[in-house]
Order: structure tokens, then C-alpha cells, then sequence
């Protein structure tokens, strides 16, 4: 399984140069001495949330099988499920900025800066951001006090257990993110730029001092105006390199502290909020869909569908493609990742693709393309998160992708097919198999089948709830691995490693918008900007459109996750107050998601094919998605003009 995943940003075309390396001063010597004392406790709180992500489907699937068998459930699983959470994303928080890759960001600006002015915006970032996260362990530790006592409801565990252990790996963090500090206090030192480090330092107290200097001016913004200089604000972050949860939770909270008459209600913000929107239930199916997946990408499923699409459909005019087409659509059902479906399905088909001469840029543009899928055929990770925010029905919203996942994917097929017939020296036909060999290539997909029978039936059925389908999934996925024979010990190392890593880098995002989502309710941005829309009489679908072109920029210049995410709790209230049906509207963001995966700059499936074909130039993949961005189009206006394409099977079957 590569390493690829919908969270890591592409490698740009720019290489930055590495720290400065001449000299030693104390700055070096004393992130050393923080260095050697972490190391170790870094790595043994990752492998708790390691064995955590390991571990948590089984609780949920034993619950289950006794609903099923007993008619009995076990006592205290939600109680469990939110503890391993918690254990999950706290405890990999300072991994994950340390040796995860850091979390998730958008360098697309700064790759393209000076390097030594990326240094200072970087210590600009990590002053903030160590005082900050310091100010949540405080607060954290504070909430962990007043909880004494206390304890949970089923297993009668005292609640401030695992809020320390929260505040154990808040600090973590803090101590991870004060020995970049140092370290880019010390580069910029070598860098003779001690003008400019003393100014991101000034800027960055100024910063985190606005709410006391704020109040203290004669004239004051409204609280609408306020809003809108915050989120002014954290898309100047944004752009400017500091991670997206972090940017999200620290204008957040220094908007809410503002608005107030005092700090009281945003410092206890920081002492709840991290917490409880980590510790969810509902969220659990996050890292048990991403478990999912990963495993089912290890057991070769995606091998034996292509090679049973290639049976039945390679005697066709650019029949490969089409059958690489069908093996991502395929493996989307068991996946809900589109860069791990393009990765993938391309490691598979790509070289008998380059065997028999097809057209590299068609190929590859076909496989970028193939693999958007992963998120609108359910289960998919786009839906999920799109839920999250919205509190809509995961349920409904799987049942909605299937009809426009299934039309996209056989628009795809038919473009393929008009493309390979206009120039047939691009996609040569193959050999017919026989009748025999045909149906003798279904037994590989038979397991694929079960499973999203299995996982989505159980669903819509309501013999578990999207939660503890992925959990009976993980189950499952892994079982197959089994009976595969490749259950081996890098396997599973790689599979929870990236797990915990993917799970934590989007709860870092989350917990950046729930705080974000008490200033904006303060600020009432979403509902003044819902009201103003409504109340000129613009035409809806005018609107729609706008919000559309909005999200296709967005798409150029962020991954899919982060924007829903960063986008929903403004934009969502406006939807919804113009009367846009909200399970139909999450079809239109996930296919608009799809599309953001391969436009350019940051189309990062077109990345994860080129690494997958590195002879093959960036530019001639981005030339060979052109006619699936326009399928994606017409999708679009086909949904627009006949909603009930998203919408009929919801209606059948809630």
C-alpha cells in the first residue's frame, strides 16, 4: 500500500533548501537536549494510539455479533469507542507534527518563496502555536481538576482519566512544536536575519495579545465585522503556511475572546472543546473506514478486479482503460480513498497498459481520474466528513453517491470508448476471452462484493449504524487479508501507522473547526451571510453557481478533506436557507471535491500517478484528465437539472 493518502500534499515542483547547516549555537543545543528527552516518550505514546487504532473495531464488532446472536448488547462500547479516540488522536498529536509529515498545511504559496522568509513565517507559526496548544494543555489540565470525581455513565471510569491523558499529549505537542521553535529560532540566526526573527517574534506576541489590545481601541467592528476580519485572517494563515487546525483553532479562539466582555467563556472553550470533539462515537468511523480501506488495499482485491474487468471488457476499442475504469470504481466500494484508489488501481493496470501501447497521457489521466471515485461511491471518506459538519445522515448520503458514482463511472467508460475509436493507435484492443474465462475471473471479486453487500446492506437495513458497519468492515477487510496469506507484520505496522497518522491530522482539523464554530456562532457570519444572500432575491441557482466556482478554486489550491471542512460552516447555512435539499448539495461538494483531486496546480491524484508512471511528464497527465473534467461538468448540470438522481434511492429506502 503506498503511502499516498487524500492528506499529504502533493510534491510540488520546487524543491526547498534545507536549513542552513554551517555553525552551532545554543538554540541547536538545546533543541537537541528537548530532542533526546522526547524521542522515546514520543514513540511509546504513538504506539499506544497505535495499538488503539488496532484494537478499536473489535469491541464494536463483538458488540455486534451479540445483538445478533443474543439479542443483547454489551455495555459501555460508546463509553469505549470515545476513550479510544482519545487515545488515537491526542497521543499521536506531537508524532504526527514531529515524524508524521506534520500536519496537514498548504505550501503552495510558500513553496515558492525564499526559503529563508519560509524560516521566519515558520517560527511566526511556532511561537504562536506553542503558546497557544500550551494555553489548551493549561485549560485541559484545568477541566481534568474540576471532573474530578466524576465518572462515566456504563463503565464508571473517572472522567478526568482520560482528559489527562489529553493534557498529556496536548503537552507533547507544545514540547514538539517548542523544539521547532528553537530549531527555526537557530536557522534564522545562521541565516543573519535577527531584523526579521525579532519581528516575526514581535508579530507573533502582537498576535496572540489582540484580544487585550483589541479592546482597548476607541472604535470597535461589529460583531459581523469581527467575523469577517477573522476569517480574513485565517485565510491569510492559511496561505501562508501554518496547518490548517491549527490556523482554524487559534483565530477561534482570539476571535471569541474578543467578542466576549471577558476571556472566561473562550478559555473554557479550550478546556472542553478539544476534548469532546475528539471523544465521539460518531467519529469513530473515521479511523475504522481509513483501517478499512488500507487493509483491503494490502489483501490484492484491487489486482483481481481489474483482471476480471480486463476479461470481459479488454477485446473492446481502449478496452485496458475501460477496465481500469471498472476496477476503480470497484475498489472504491471497499475504499473510500480516491488517491489510494489511483495509486492503486494504477501500480496494477498501468504497466500492461505501457505493454501493450496505450497512450500514456490517456492512461494515466484515466487512472487520475478513476481514482475520484474512492469518494463518491460509498463507503466514502468525502461523505463521511461532509456529515460531520453538517449532521446530515452518513446513511443517506452513501445511499446518494450510488447512482451518480455508477453514471460517472460509466460516462468515463464512454468517453474512453469514443476516444479509443477516433484514434484506435491509442488504445489497441485486445484478445476476447472466452465465455469460461470470463466467468471464471468473478470468483476474485466475490469477496469485494460481500463486503460492500455486507457493509452498506447491514447500513441501510439498520442492522448497525454507519459506526459499526466499518467496524464489521475492518473485521472483514482484515479477515480477507487472512485467507490471502498476507497478514505480515510490516503489513499491519504500515496499515495502523497510517491509520493513527491519517486519523489525527484530520481530527487536529476538526477540533480547529469546533472552535472556529463558537466565533463564528458569536460572530453569526454564517447566518448574516444566509440572510443577506436570501433577502437581495438572488436567483438560487445563481447562487449555487457561485458557490460552485468558489469550490473549484478551492479545489486548485487545497486537498478535498481540508476543504469541506474549512468551507461548510459558512457556506452550509446559506445552502440550506435558499432551500437546496442538504443530502443532494453533499453529492454536488463530493463530485466538486473530485474534480479539485485533478486540477492543477495541486491535483494530487495527477501527483500520485506520476509517481506511480515517473516517465511519464506531468503536463501529459494533466492533458489526459481533460475529458473526464468534462464528464465530471456534465454530472454536475445533470444533478442540477434532475436532482433526483441523488435524491430517488434516499427516498426508497429512508
Amino acid at each position: 500500500m503506498s503511502n499516498a493518502t487524500e492528506l499529504q500534499m502533493p510534491p510540488h515542483s520546487c524543491v526547498a533548501e534545507g536549513a542552513p547547516q554551517e555553525g552551532r549555537n545554543i538554540f541547536d543545543a538545546l533543541a537537541d537536549g528537548l530532542d533526546a528527552l522526547l524521542e522515546p516518550v514520543l514513540n511509546k505514546a504513538f504506539l499506544v494510539s497505535f495499538i488503539a487504532a488496532g484494537i478499536m473495531a473489535i469491541p464494536i464488532f463483538c458488540d455486534v455479533l451479540a445483538r445478533f446472536i443474543f439479542s443483547d448488547s454489551l455495555e459501555g462500547i460508546i463509553e469505549t469507542e470515545e476513550y479510544f479516540m482519545v487515545l488515537i488522536v491526542f497521543l499521536a498529536l506531537g508524532w504526527v507534527q514531529k515524524k508524521g509529515g506534520g500536519h496537514i498545511k498548504i505550501d503552495l504559496i510558500t513553496c515558492k518563496m525564499p526559503q529563508r522568509f519560509v524560516r521566519l513565517l515558520d517560527t511566526f507559526h511556532n511561537v504562536v502555536s506553542t503558546a497557544f496548544f500550551g494555553l489548551v494543555f493549561w485549560r485541559t489540565c484545568v477541566t481534568a481538576m474540576l471532573k474530578m470525581g466524576e465518572h462515566s455513565i456504563m463503565l464508571k471510569i473517572p472522567l478526568s482519566i482520560f482528559i489527562t491523558v489529553a493534557a498529556a499529549g496536548l503537552l507533547l505537542l507544545v514540547f514538539t512544536l517548542l523544539s521547532q521553535t528553537l530549531r527555526g529560532i537557530s536557522d534564522n540566526l545562521k541565516d543573519k536575519a535577527v531584523i526579521g526573527l525579532l519581528v516575526a517574534v514581535a508579530l507573533a506576541v502582537a498576535f496572540l495579545a489582540f484580544p487585550f489590545w483589541y479592546k482597548m481601541l476607541p472604535d470597535q467592528l461589529s460583531r459581523l465585522g469581527l467575523g469577517m476580519v477573522g476569517m480574513t485572517t485565517m485565510i491569510s494563515l492559511l496561505l501562508l503556511g501554518m496547518p490548517i487546525g491549527f490556523a482554524m483553532a487559534v483565530v477561534g479562539f482570539l476571535g471569541l475572546s474578543a467578542i466576549g466582555f471577558n476571556m472566561t467563556p473562550a478559555l473554557n472553550t479550550l478546556g472542553v472543546g478539544p476534548y469532546s470533539t475528539t471523544a465521539s462515537f460518531i467519529l469513530a468511523v473515521a479511523p475504522l473506514f481509513i483501517c478499512m480501506g488500507l487493509l483491503c488495499s494490502e489483501s490484492g482485491i484491487s489486482k483481481d478486479l481489474f483482471d476480471s474487468a480486463d476479461k470481459w471488457m479488454g477485446h473492446l476499442p481502449g478496452g485496458l482503460v475501460m477496465a481500469a475504469l471498472s476496477g476503480c470504481a470497484g475498489f472504491a466500494a471497499v475504499c473510500g480513498d480516491s488517491m489510494a484508489t489511483a495509486v492503486t488501481m494504477g501500480s496494477v493496470a498501468l504497466p500492461e497498459m505501457q505493454r501493450k501501447k496505450y497512450n500514456a497521457s490517456l492512461a494515466c489521466g484515466a487512472l487520475a481520474a478513476g481514482g475520484t471515485l474512492g469518494i463518491l461511491i460509498p463507503p466514502s471518506m468525502g461523505f463521511i466528513f461532509y456529515a460531520l459538519v453538517t449532521e446530515e445522515s452518513v446513511g443517506k448520503l452513501f445511499v446518494a453517491g450510488i447512482v451518480p458514482g455508477v453514471v460517472l463511472t460509466l460516462m468515463y467508460i464512454l468517453s474512453v470508448y469514443v476516444i479509443a475509436k477516433a484514434r484506435p493507435e491509442w488504445a489497441p484492443r485486445g484478445e476476447r476471452a472466452s465465455l469460461s474465462v470470463r466467468l471464471l475471473s468473478l470468483k476474485g471479486i466475490v469477496w469485494m462484493i460481500l463486503l460492500f453487500v455486507l457493509i452498506l446492506g447491514g447500513i441501510l437495513v439498520g442492522v448497525f449504524s454507519p459506526t459499526e458497519g466499518a467496524a464489521v468492515g475492518v473485521v472483514g477487510a482484515f479477515g480477507i487479508l487472512v485467507l490471502r496469506g498476507r497478514v505480515t507484520r510490516k503489513v499491519m505496522k504500515d496499515v495502523l501507522t497510517q491509520t493513527a497518522n491519517i486519523t489525527t491530522k484530520l481530527l487536529m482539523i476538526l477540533i480547529g473547526v469546533g472552535i472556529l464554530g463558537y466565533f463564528l456562532a458569536a460572530s453569526r457570519l454564517p447566518d448574516e451571510m444566509a440572510a443577506l444572500i436570501t433577502g437581495h432575491g438572488y436567483n438560487r441557482y445563481v447562487v449555487l453557481v457561485g458557490i460552485l466556482g468558489l469550490y473549484a478554486i478551492l479545489g486548485c489550491l487545497m486537498n478535498v478533506i481540508p476543504m469541506i471542512l474549512l468551507t461548510l460552516p459558512t457556506i452550509f447555512p446559506t445552502v440550506k436557507a435558499l432551500g437546496f435539499d442538504p443530502i443532494w448539495f453533499g453529492v454536488i461538494t463530493v463530485i466538486m471535491m473530485e474534480m479539485g483531486q485533478i486540477t492543477p496546480p495541486v491535483g494530487v491524484n495527477v501527483f500520485a500517478m506520476s509517481s506511480v508512471a515517473p516517465d511519464v511528464p506531468m503536463g501529459a497527465i494533466f492533458k489526459g484528465i481533460l475529458p473526464f473534467m468534462f464528464c465530471m461538468v456534465l454530472m454536475l448540470a445533470l444533478l442540477i437539472f434532475f436532482p433526483g438522481m441523488a435524491t430517488w434511492l434516499v427516498g426508497m429506502l429512508f
